[in-house]
């Protein structure tokens, strides 16, 4: 896989979940409170700025929350 298409991969994945929840009307506000971080911090999470051990805790964290199905960008 080319770097262009790894970059592609992960934001689709990416906006795949910032799309369902959109879809599911979930605030950032209220995924920020459920893992008792900033919005900003949550912001880094879906643009995929943050991409650290916590990180991936944390996304995985909003996955259950939202009961999201979709690949985790962290994990690709």
């Amino acid at each position: 896989m080319s770097i262009k298409e790894a970059n592609k991969t992960l934001f689709d994945a990416r906006k795949a979940f910032k799309d369902y929840i959109e879809y599911k009307q979930i605030s950032v506000d209220e995924l920020a409170n459920y893992i008792g971080k900033t919005p900003s911090y949550v912001y880094q999470l879906l643009g995929g700025q943050a991409n650290n051990r916590q990180a991936y805790v944390y996304v995985n964290k909003l996955f259950a929350y939202t009961n999201y199905d979709g690949e985790n960008w962290l994990e690709l």
